[in-house]
C-alpha cells in the first residue's frame, strides 16, 4: 500500500521516497490536528470546567468528564 500510494501521488515522476512520503502525512496531520484542538480548545468540560483538550482529571470516569470519552474526538480515524 505504501509503496504504490507513493507512486500514485506522482504519476508520470518518480515516485515519492517512502521516508519522505511518510515524514508528507506526518506533517498534514499535525496540521489538522493543531486545527483541531484550536477549535476544541473553545469548548470546556461538562464535569470540572477546563479547557478542552484535558489529558488528566479527578473525575476521569464520570460521564461528563471529557477525559472519560472525549479522547475519541482527537484519535486517528480510518
Amino acid at each position: 500500500m505504501l509503496a504504490r500510494n507513493c507512486a500514485a501521488r506522482r504519476p508520470g515522476r518518480d515516485p515519492y521516497e517512502m521516508a519522505e512520503y511518510i515524514a508528507l502525512l506526518i506533517r498534514q496531520d499535525d496540521a489538522r490536528l493543531s486545527g483541531h484542538i484550536k477549535s476544541i480548545s473553545k469548548r470546556l468540560c461538562g464535569k470540572c470546567g477546563e479547557s478542552l483538550p484535558i489529558t488528566s482529571c479527578p473525575c476521569v470516569g464520570d460521564s461528563q468528564c471529557w477525559v472519560t470519552r472525549g479522547w475519541h474526538e482527537t484519535k486517528l480515524s480510518a
